[in-house]
């Protein structure tokens, strides 16, 4: 396994208000549990997530570094699940200022395009205002689903940034 970059466009996205509260709807059988495993676990979640949108920043993060995102009070990692399966999830953390950052939001590629998405996200959206923050933030990149940034735009969040950064990349050479 060999890391390389390359440059991106980035788009960094923030919410100053909750949304309206909407009934959020999913598809049955879908269960939403609390992360709970080790780093391996952690890794393994991401990769089967996002492995095939170029998520490699905890792939190749310190294993220290890592195990203190997982042990962090403020962090929130939450699993989406079908018939018990994870299909997805969603990570933030409290711990910045009284703002909500989202670092990661995403389905597996075959819960993509099943109508899990939507759900997911307003739930996501929901937990994260319950401790009133002052904004909740995220950003995503051209190499993320393409999908990703209008959702996250119809979901109410806005441009705040763009900007064109160096992204981690691992190949198989």
């Amino acid at each position: 396994m060999i890391t390389s970059f390359k440059y991106v466009k980035r788009w960094y996205l923030e919410m100053n208000e909750a949304p309206q509260q909407t009934r959020i709807v999913f598809p049955e059988d879908t269960t939403i549990a609390r992360f709970s495993g080790n780093t391996d676990d952690y890794r393994r979640l991401n990769n089967l997530t996002g492995g095939d949108l170029g998520w490699v920043d905890r792939q190749i993060m310190e294993e220290s570094e890592l195990e203190k995102i997982l042990n962090n009070p403020e962090n929130r990692i939450y699993v989406l699940q079908v018939n018990g399966q994870p299909v997805g999830f969603s990570e933030y953390d409290h711990s910045e200022n009284g703002e909500v950052e989202m670092h990661y939001f995403g389905l597996v590629p075959g819960a993509r395009g099943k109508g899990l998405g939507k759900p997911f996200l307003q739930w996501t959206i929901a937990e994260a205002w319950k401790r009133n923050p002052k904004k909740l933030i995220l950003n995503t990149c051209e190499i993320d689903h393409p999908g990703a940034l209008p959702m996250y735009l119809k979901a109410g969040f806005t441009i705040v940034d763009e900007r064109i950064e160096k992204q981690a990349v691992i190949s198989e050479k």
